[in-house]
């Protein structure tokens, strides 16, 4: 009941973004030896993203399908923010310093060294 629209069509796109993945592998594994490289072509281009100068026609080089693995990966990292996705940039650090939870027994007999304040004991109570 919680998941919103957004959510829903992340899971579409991280699908589709899985599938069309493992739909390259594959292509590139059965292809053999006259398969596409994505090492000369690919991984240049996607390194030339994090300089900030981008190398169009080493990405041009590549197969269809790897054209559209990387645009269904963008369009994931679009919606990123819009989802339930964005709590992967949370770290849950505020538990390394939390005080140790107590947990109370309701049962007179199970309570080790506690004692009632203020009130009477239920044992009596019901006597």
């Amino acid at each position: 009941m919680a998941t919103t629209t957004n959510d829903k069509t992340m899971y579409v796109v991280l699908t589709a973004a899985i599938v069309f993945g493992l739909w390259t592998t594959l292509a590139s594994v059965f292809e053999g030896e006259h398969g596409h490289n994505y090492r000369e072509t690919v991984a240049p281009w996607f390194r030339s993203l994090f300089i900030l100068q981008p190398d169009i026609a080493a990405m041009a080089g590549a197969p269809f399908s790897f054209h559209l693995h990387t645009l269904v990966g963008m369009a994931l990292f679009v919606i990123w923010p819009f989802t339930r996705l964005v709590h992967a940039f949370t770290a849950p650090l505020h538990y390394l310093f939390r005080p140790y939870i107590v947990y109370r027994s309701r049962d007179v007999a199970v309570r080790r060294g506690w004692s009632p304040v203020g009130t009477k004991d239920r044992d009596t109570r019901n006597r």
